[in-house]
C-alpha cells in the first residue's frame, strides 16, 4: 500500500504550470483600421490584428480597451513595431487593435511582433509607407493666371474641391511648393468679414458636400506665382478625422510645373471667354472652376467680371446649388483690396455685400 501511494504521488512532483502558447498571425491578419484604405501601415496609424493565441488564458482582469493614453502592456500582452512598443487600444484571445508608435519608420519593410507573457510570436514582415498621388498641371499656367492641379489619389482620398462656402477651403489637401530648390512659404488665406459671408455652411471635417467637383485643386489660391519658372510641387491629403487624425494618407512625389511669363493680351482674352463662360455654367462649375479661377489675381477686371454673380440670392438649405453659387461668389470677395472693391461696386452694394461697414476683409 505504501508503495502505491508513493507511486501515485510521482505525477505531482513533475507536473508544470501550463505553458504560453505562442501567439500567431499572418500578414494578412493585419489591416488598418480605416479597412478600404491600402494595407501600407504608417507611424500613428491604428491596427487590427487577427490571429490566434493574443492574449492570456485565463485573463488577468485588467481593462481588456483602456482609455488614452493607450498603455503598452496590457494583462502581459505587447506589440513590438520594430523595436518600439504600440499603445494597445483593444486586447483579446483574437484580436489586438493597436497605434504605431510615432517613431516607427515611415517606409520599407517593418517587423511586427505579439508577445505575451514574455513569449513572442515569429517576426511578421509588414511594408510600410504612404499610398502615392499623381499630380499634373491642369492645361497652362502663367503668372496673373490660373494653376490648378491634377491629382489622382487611391480611395478614399479622390480629391474634391471646394468643401465649404470658403474658396480657400482644401479640406485636409495640403501642398508644398519649391522654386529654386528654396521652399516657398503659402500666402495666408484672407479673413472674412460681414455677415453677408457667413451662410452657416460649414466646412465638411473630413468629407466634401455634392457641389465639389473631383480631381483639381486652385494651386493659385495657396501660393503666389508671381514669377515665371519651373516649380515643384508636393501634394499629402491628411486623415482628419477617425482614430488617426493629422496623419497623411496618400502623397505625390516632387512634380515640377512651368509657369510662363504674364502677357496682357492673353488674360484680357481669358476673362472674356470666362465672362461669357458664366453666363450658361451651371452653379457646380461656377463654384469649383469659374469663380476661385477668377481670384487667380483679383484686380479690377476680375472683379468686374465676378460682379453679376453677386446678384445671385443666399441658399435657402443646404442643398440649394444656386443659392450656394451665389454664396461662394460673396464669400470670394475677401480676396480683393477694399480699393478695388469701392472702384467697382456701388457703395450701397457694397454695404449689402459686407455690412456693416463694406469691407470685406477682417482687419484684425
Amino acid at each position: 500500500m505504501r508503495a502505491l501511494i508513493l507511486l501515485a504521488a510521482v505525477p505531482s512532483l513533475f507536473a508544470q504550470p501550463a505553458q504560453t502558447p505562442a501567439p500567431v498571425f499572418t500578414r494578412e491578419g493585419i489591416v488598418p483600421l480605416e479597412g478600404n484604405r491600402p494595407k501600407l501601415l504608417a507611424p500613428g496609424a491604428v491596427v487590427e490584428l487577427y490571429g490566434r493565441h493574443l492574449a492570456p488564458d485565463p485573463w488577468c482582469g485588467e481593462n481588456p480597451t483602456p482609455p488614452a493614453p493607450y498603455p503598452v502592456e496590457v494583462c502581459g500582452v505587447r506589440v513590438l513595431v520594430g523595436t518600439s512598443p504600440a499603445g494597445l487600444m483593444h486586447v483579446g484571445s483574437s484580436q489586438v487593435n493597436f497605434k504605431i508608435p510615432a517613431d516607427a519608420p515611415a517606409e520599407g519593410a517593418v517587423p511586427i511582433q505579439v508577445c505575451v507573457r514574455g513569449v513572442c510570436s515569429a517576426p511578421m514582415s509588414v511594408q510600410f509607407g504612404t499610398p502615392k498621388a499623381f499630380l499634373r498641371l491642369r492645361g497652362s499656367a502663367s503668372v496673373h493666371m490660373p494653376v490648378w492641379v491634377e491629382i489622382d489619389a487611391p480611395a478614399p482620398d479622390q480629391v474634391r474641391y471646394p468643401c465649404a462656402d470658403w474658396p480657400w477651403s482644401f479640406d485636409g489637401y495640403q501642398f508644398e511648393v519649391r522654386r529654386n530648390g528654396q521652399p516657398l512659404a503659402p500666402a495666408p488665406p484672407p479673413k472674412r468679414a460681414g455677415a453677408a459671408l457667413s451662410s452657416g455652411l460649414e466646412p465638411s471635417k473630413g468629407g466634401c458636400g455634392g457641389f465639389a467637383a473631383p480631381s483639381a485643386l486652385p494651386l493659385h489660391l495657396l501660393y503666389d506665382f508671381d514669377q515665371p519658372g519651373v516649380y515643384s510641387v508636393r501634394f499629402t491629403a491628411m486623415q482628419l478625422v477617425g482614430p488617426s487624425p493629422g496623419i497623411a494618407s496618400c502623397q505625390s512625389d516632387w512634380t515640377d510645373i512651368t509657369v510662363d511669363p504674364y502677357a496682357g493680351s492673353k488674360r484680357d482674352e481669358w476673362l472674356q471667354s470666362m465672362a461669357q463662360r458664366l453666363k450658361s455654367a451651371s452653379p457646380q462649375v461656377l463654384i469649383a472652376d469659374v469663380i476661385p479661377s477668377l481670384l487667380a489675381w483679383p484686380d479690377d477686371k476680375a472683379l468686374t467680371v465676378l460682379l453679376p454673380l453677386l446678384a445671385l440670392p443666399g441658399p435657402r438649405s443646404g442643398s440649394d446649388p444656386i443659392g450656394y453659387a451665389g454664396q461662394f461668389a460673396r464669400a470670394s470677395l475677401a480676396a480683393f483690396d477694399d480699393d478695388v472693391l469701392r472702384r467697382i461696386i456701388p457703395p450701397d452694394r457694397l454695404l449689402s455685400l459686407c455690412p456693416p461697414d463694406g469691407r470685406c476683409r477682417a482687419t484684425n
